[in-house]
């Protein structure tokens, strides 16, 4: 493994390589983020400085991700099902649900963003359709984003 990083690393694609990685482990169950941390903790002789920035560059690749799904979600809310009842009844079951959630709402964004669970990709679509200032829900994400993997980082490269 090593030396596949080591190649990347000679031209600097490891650092544009997990940010991309990171935006498709995003909305892509498949590509686990999480696993390449813990695989670059754990597997890598990098040192803890460029270890813990290759965390924050995944971080913020999985929010620039949840930028665009909370976008989405602005849109659709706004937008609405135009004639499609299905649709429409789906959108308000959301709307219901964030109301419901509403004074907690921020709490469950940064549980989300630092435990992955809710996953934070149906966080990011729930509060875009129910109107959650977007400055609000980004500082939230990126901060528990990168609290988490320099979490997971810390603790792979620890064992």
């Amino acid at each position: 493994m090593q030396s596949v990083l080591d190649s990347l690393d000679a031209f600097g694609g490891i650092y544009v390589a997990l940010f991309l990685f990171a935006m498709l482990s995003g909305v892509f169950v498949l590509a686990n983020a999480e696993a390449a941390v813990i695989a670059l903790g754990a597997a890598s002789t990098y040192e803890w400085p460029k270890l813990i920035v290759l965390a924050v560059i995944v971080a913020l690749g999985q929010c620039v991700t949840h930028a665009l799904v909370f976008q989405s979600g602005r849109g659709l809310a706004k937008m609405g099902a135009r004639g499609r009842p299905k649709l429409e009844a789906r959108i308000a079951r959301v709307r219901a649900l964030g109301e419901r959630w509403k004074k907690s709402e921020l709490v469950l964004i940064a549980v989300g963003a630092v435990l992955g669970f809710p996953p934070q990709f149906l966080i990011a679509l729930l509060a875009g359709m129910i109107g959650i200032r977007f400055r609000t829900f980004m500082v939230i994400d990126v901060v528990g984003r990168i609290i988490r993997f320099v979490t997971i980082v810390a603790i792979a490269h620890a064992v």
